[in-house]
């Protein structure tokens, strides 16, 4: 039993041996036999070695070069259905992914075996394939040669010009084509990755402050007139008052970004890699400068635009203590109120937050609520006007509040909610939303379109404005007439006056004609001048026609809703023929009075006592409209009065 035993050891050994020895064999059999052809066939033999070698390596490189065999690999599926609908689909992926040149050809395909090799051994640890894109692949003759040529182009509105970006340093580092046209965005291939912008020109420094590259104007030309986006907001004079874009649009940067520490480990496993965190110049060089590695790899995204106003955190630090329970001041800014539909205010569809409006240390004064600052955004008449939206948009919901106690109880609980988180978030803060809530209640064809003016222009129905010499009271008239009346509400310029003076007589003679006569109403200077009882002027001069009785319509003939201003032909129903022309003589001596008046007040020292007395006569002439014809006595004693007081 110990021979055959042993026998078969040394037969094993054996066969080892032999094994060893088999390809030493076989070179020295193939050298023989190779010698053996004598020196004519061995350079034919080294010849056709060369040309089945050239031949056989250039169909490797060609098949290898072709997109169809990058796709016979089903990790790069994804990326093949991207090059295919990509603008690149005409370039085959060697011509981007070599560079130019024998040796990028055979240096690429070096480590395109190696990969596979490394795939297939389990040595590559890369959560997915990489690539490296020189950006002498892009500029290469034929394709991007020109570019660095070529003057700044528009790209989505904004002016960019490739050449500053490639060969200047921008903020310390060396951008590459890949910087900003990623290699896979969004299931794109060689697309412009916008956010790569958004880091460079929006990532705070050491301080947490932004650099002059988050200057609007770098990359965005000032809109003028009504070219902002979707609103009809004019940019002209805010640019004349050189307001900073960002008091309105603060938030249209959301995101810091910030690179967590944990990314590292995503392309990293050795310690002393991950070691580098902190040492940003090493990280970007080799990251950025180096190896094209995207922005995005390991920064946190910077939102800009629309998509950073939609995603902007709504939760605000002011939040935290003012607005009540419900939060009642950021819901009536944003428009989310209980049962309506969303409806934020204009001002923050801007992207404006509480610090565009309450600026500074809010906190520093005495009172409870420092007010706004409308300037520069807006012209300083604005400044004033949100106090006097208050009071108006304040009644107003206490109006809607009545109507919507009397609904049905379905809608009434849901609106009656929507008006006290409105009316506690103070509505100034959104007052297009009063229009919102007045809907729930009052169908359009039942309210006027005041109501629906009001929405925008709250305060519009309690204001007093100059017209035409005299006061104008909104109050009196948009419970009656409706603001298409005197004003333009559906063309440009939006709000223009076109009611005329013939226009309001034709409403407000009808009372006249019609014998109701209550001509003070628009008249309280003439009506003034006629009783002789001008505040300006200490005595009481009523004029002899007043004394008698005569009514304004005696002389002023009314009729069809006109009164006629030329008194002459009533005169002769009274007087003689001849007293027409007395009336002609007060109309001449009222314009020489009203001359006289003028020259007196530029002839004295403004402030003077006597240079104040000469301006309230001149102001009364020109109020009454007259000339003097409803009291000579009084304008002519007037005058004397103050020029023999000097």
């Amino acid at each position: 039993m110990t021979e055959p035993k042993n026998s078969l050891f040394k037969e094993f050994f054996v066969a080892c041996w032999e094994t060893i020895k088999l390809p030493f064999w076989m070179i020295k059999v193939g050298w023989a036999r190779l010698l053996a052809f004598g020196p004519k066939r061995i350079g034919l033999v080294l010849m056709a070695t060369v040309v089945v070698t050239v031949i056989a390596m250039t169909a490797f490189v060609k098949v290898t070069s072709q997109p169809t065999f990058c796709k016979s690999c089903h990790v790069m599926e994804p990326y093949f259905a991207a090059w295919e609908t990509s603008t690149h689909s005409q370039v085959t992926c060697t011509e981007c992914h070599i560079p130019p040149g024998f040796e990028g050809t055979v240096h690429s395909k070096f480590m395109a075996l190696s990969m596979v090799a490394n795939y297939f051994t389990g040595v590559y640890k890369r959560s997915k394939p990489w690539a490296e894109i020189e950006d002498a692949s892009c500029l290469r003759s034929g394709c991007h040669d020109t570019r660095l040529l070529q003057s700044a182009e528009d790209f989505k509105g904004v002016l960019f010009d490739h050449k500053p970006h490639l060969e200047q340093v921008r903020r310390d580092r060396q951008l590459r084509c890949t910087s900003c046209h990623a290699q896979i965005v969004q299931g794109e291939h060689i697309s412009v990755n916008e956010t790569t912008c958004f880091l460079c020109h929006f990532k705070p420094d050491a301080s947490g402050k932004w650099s002059e590259l988050a200057t609007c104007t770098k990359c965005h030309n000032p809109p003028k007139g009504v070219a902002a986006a979707d609103t009809s907001f004019d940019h002209t004079e805010m640019l004349a008052r050189n307001a900073n874009c960002s008091s309105c649009h603060a938030a249209e940067v959301a995101g810091d970004g910030f690179v967590p520490k944990e990314r590292c480990n995503s392309c990293h496993a050795k310690v002393d890699h991950i070691e580098k965190y902190e040492d940003r110049e090493f990280v970007h060089q080799m990251h950025v400068t180096e190896h094209t590695v995207e922005c995005t790899q390991c920064h946190v995204v910077i939102r800009h635009g629309k998509e950073a106003v939609a995603q902007a955190n709504v939760d605000r630090e002011c939040g935290t203590c003012h607005g009540g329970p419900e939060n009642a001041i950021e819901r009536v800014w944003e428009g989310n109120l209980p049962g309506m539909e969303l409806a934020p205010s204009s001002m923050s569809r801007a992207g404006m937050t509480c610090s565009s409006c309450h600026v500074g240390d809010v906190h520093a004064a005495k009172e409870m609520r420092p007010e706004p600052t409308c300037i520069p955004c807006h012209d300083t008449g604005y400044g004033d006007l949100w106090k006097r939206w208050e009071e108006p948009l304040k009644r107003r919901v206490r109006e809607l509040m009545v109507g919507a106690e009397k609904l049905e109880p379905a809608s009434r609980d849901s609106l009656v909610a929507a008006l006290r988180i409105y009316e506690a978030g103070n509505p100034i803060h959104n007052p297009e939303m009063i229009e919102k809530l007045a809907m729930q209640i009052e169908p359009i064809s039942a309210r006027s379109s005041s109501t629906t003016c009001m929405g925008c222009h709250p305060s519009a129905g309690d204001a007093l404005v100059a017209f035409d010499g005299r006061m104008f009271d909104h109050r009196k008239h948009t419970s009656q007439s409706k603001c298409e009346t005197c004003h333009e509400v559906g063309g440009e310029p939006h709000g223009k006056l076109v009611m005329s003076r013939e226009q309001c007589n034709s409403c407000h003679h009808q009372s006249v004609a019609t014998g109701k006569e209550d001509c003070s109403r628009c008249h309280a200077a003439q009506l003034a001048v006629y009783k002789g009882e001008v505040k300006s002027f200490a005595s009481k001069i009523p004029s002899a026609m007043w004394q008698e009785d005569v009514s304004c319509t005696d002389c002023h003939e009314a009729g069809k809703s006109k009164v006629l201003r030329d008194v002459s032909a009533s005169c002769v129903t009274c007087h003689d023929a001849e007293y027409s022309d007395s009336l002609k003589v007060w109309v001449d001596s009222g314009s020489d009075l009203m001359k006289r008046a003028d020259l007196a007040v530029g002839q004295y020292r403004p402030g003077s006592e006597i240079q104040r007395q000469y301006s309230e006569l001149a102001e009364m002439l020109r109020k009454d409209g007259s000339k003097t014809v409803h009291n000579p006595e009084l304008f002519h004693k007037w005058f004397e009065t103050i020029s023999t007081a000097q």
